[in-house]
C-alpha cells in the first residue's frame, strides 16, 4: 500500500513561498499586498518582484515593479499562488534567453531563405504603417530582409519540423545585437506556468486566443456580446454580492468573439460611482468554462482598478502621456482612469449585442489533453503558424512547475498602447483596422 500525504492549499503555497521567496537568492525577492481603499472590493491584491536576471545579461537594473508581477483573489491562497506562479513565468522567459538551450543565429532573413531554411513568410514582419514609422518618438524600426537579425529555432505545433522565428518576438529576455533593429518586442502573452506540462500549455494557448480577441475587438469592427446574468452565473453573482461594494455599479461582462478560435474571452468592466477615480477598469479572462472565465476577468479587473489608482497618482505628479506616446503597459491604465478616458472605453463597449448566459454555448469540460488538441487544431484549420517551446528550467522543475511558450505571428499579441501593429493582416478577420487609440489593457 502506498501512502499519500494531502495538504491544504494554504500549507502548500506557504511551503512554495519558503522555497522561492528570499531577498538575496530567491526567485521572488520581495512580496507584499496593496491596502484596500475605502469602498473597494474585499479582495487580496498581491505584488512581487523577481531576482536580478539582468545581471546575467549585463544589463542595467530595471525599476522596482517593472516586471508587473502580482496576483488577485478572494482567499490568501489565490493571491499568493498567482504572484509566485507569475514570477516563475517571467523568470522562465528571461532564463531561456541566456541559458543556451535553443539554437540561435544572427543573420539576414535573405540568407536563411537562400539556404533553404524553414522561416516565416515575409508578410509576418513589417506590421506598422508608414505613418506610424515616421511619428516622433516611435520606438520601432522597419524590418529589412537583407540586414542581420536575431533568430531562434523552435518547434511548430501546426506544421512539420522546427522553424526560425525572430528571437526578439519570441523570447522575453532577449538582448538585441548592437546593430539589430527593434521591430516588435516579445511579451508574456502565450507564456504560462503550471504544475503539469499539459495545464501550462492549455493556459498559454488560451492566453494567445484571449489577447488576440481583445485586440481584434478594440481595434477592429466586431461587436462584443453583453452577458445577462441568470442561473448559469449564480456563483459569480454571489461573489460580487459578497465581496464587491453595493454602492458601486455592478460589474459588466462582455464576450469578445474570435472569428476562428474556440473558448470564451471575457472582458469585465468595473466602474466607480460618479466623481471617484479610477472611473473604469477593464480585466480579461478566458477559458472553456463561461463562469470561470468571468471570474478570472473579475479578479483581473479588480487588480487593474488598484493599478489604475496608483498610476493616476503618479501621473498627477509627472503628467499624463499623450495618446501618441504611451510606450509602456501602465500609462494607458492611467489614461482610462479619468472620466474623459473612461468615455473612450464606454463608447467602444457600447457597440454590443446581448444574451442571457444560459443561451450561450455550453462549457467544454473535456480533459485537458482534448482541450489542448482542439485549440491546436483550430490554429491549424485556420492556417495559422504556432511556434512552441518548453521554457522549464531546472529550478522550476525542482519546485514542481512547468513553463510553456506558444507564439503565433498570425494573431495579435499585446502591443504597447501607442504602437499597435496597424498593418497586421489579422485585423482583416475582425472587420478591418479602425484607429490606433491606445488599448486599456495592462
Amino acid at each position: 500500500m502506498q501512502l499519500q500525504v494531502h495538504q491544504d492549499e494554504e500549507t502548500r503555497v506557504h511551503r512554495l513561498r519558503r522555497r522561492m521567496h528570499g531577498p538575496l537568492c530567491g526567485i521572488t525577492t520581495s512580496m507584499g499586498f496593496l491596502a484596500r481603499y475605502p469602498e473597494g472590493p474585499r479582495l487580496l491584491v498581491g505584488t512581487a518582484d523577481m531576482t536580478g536576471v539582468h545581471v546575467r545579461q549585463d544589463q542595467p537594473a530595471p525599476k522596482t515593479g517593472s516586471y508587473h508581477l502580482g496576483g488577485y483573489g478572494i482567499f490568501p491562497f489565490e493571491s499568493h499562488i498567482r504572484s509566485l506562479a507569475e514570477t516563475l513565468e517571467r523568470y522562465s522567459g528571461y532564463a531561456a534567453a541566456f541559458d543556451g538551450r535553443f539554437e540561435t543565429r544572427y543573420t539576414a532573413y535573405a540568407d536563411l531563405v537562400a539556404a533553404g531554411e524553414n522561416v516565416l513568410p515575409l508578410s509576418a514582419f513589417n506590421l506598422f504603417t508608414d505613418e506610424q514609422q515616421v511619428r516622433a518618438g516611435f520606438p520601432f524600426q522597419p524590418f529589412s530582409p537583407d540586414n542581420p537579425f536575431g533568430w531562434v529555432k523552435v518547434d511548430s505545433l501546426t506544421s512539420e519540423g522546427p522553424c526560425w522565428v525572430p528571437t526578439q518576438r519570441f523570447l522575453l529576455g532577449y538582448v538585441r545585437e548592437r546593430e539589430e533593429p527593434w521591430t516588435l518586442p516579445a511579451v508574456t502573452t502565450g507564456t504560462a506556468t503550471h504544475v503539469t506540462p499539459q495545464d501550462a500549455l492549455r493556459a498559454a494557448l488560451e492566453e494567445v486566443v484571449q489577447v488576440d480577441a481583445a485586440m481584434g475587438h478594440w481595434y477592429g469592427r466586431t461587436e462584443s456580446l453583453l452577458i445577462r446574468p441568470d442561473a448559469r452565473t449564480r456563483h459569480v453573482d454571489a461573489i460580487v454580492d459578497t465581496y464587491f461594494p453595493a454602492s458601486a455599479p455592478r460589474p459588466e461582462f462582455h464576450i469578445l468573439p474570435s472569428p476562428d478560435l474556440p473558448g470564451f474571452t471575457i472582458a469585465c468592466l468595473l466602474r466607480q460611482p460618479s466623481g471617484l477615480a479610477p472611473a473604469i477598469a477593464v480585466g480579461l479572462g478566458s477559458g472553456t468554462s463561461l463562469t470561470r472565465a468571468m471570474y478570472r476577468a473579475l479578479l483581473e479587473a479588480a487588480g487593474v482598478q488598484w493599478l489604475a489608482g496608483w498610476v493616476a497618482v503618479e501621473q498627477a505628479v509627472q503628467g499624463t502621456p499623450t495618446v501618441d506616446g504611451i510606450y509602456d503597459l501602465e500609462g494607458n491604465v492611467g489614461l482610462y482612469s479619468t472620466p474623459e478616458g473612461a468615455q473612450t472605453v464606454e463608447q467602444r463597449f457600447a457597440r454590443h449585442t446581448e444574451s442571457l448566459a444560459s443561451e450561450l454555448p455550453p462549457d467544454d469540460d473535456r480533459p485537458v489533453k482534448e482541450v489542448v488538441r482542439e485549440l491546436i487544431g483550430a490554429f491549424k484549420r485556420s492556417g495559422k503558424h504556432l511556434s512552441f517551446a518548453d521554457l522549464t528550467t531546472r529550478d522550476l522543475r525542482a519546485l514542481g512547475f512547468h513553463s510553456m511558450r506558444v507564439w503565433s505571428p498570425d494573431t495579435v499579441s499585446l502591443p504597447l498602447p501607442s504602437a499597435v501593429p496597424a498593418a497586421h493582416p489579422r485585423f482583416a478577420d475582425y472587420g478591418g483596422f479602425t484607429d490606433d487609440v491606445p488599448h486599456p489593457y495592462p
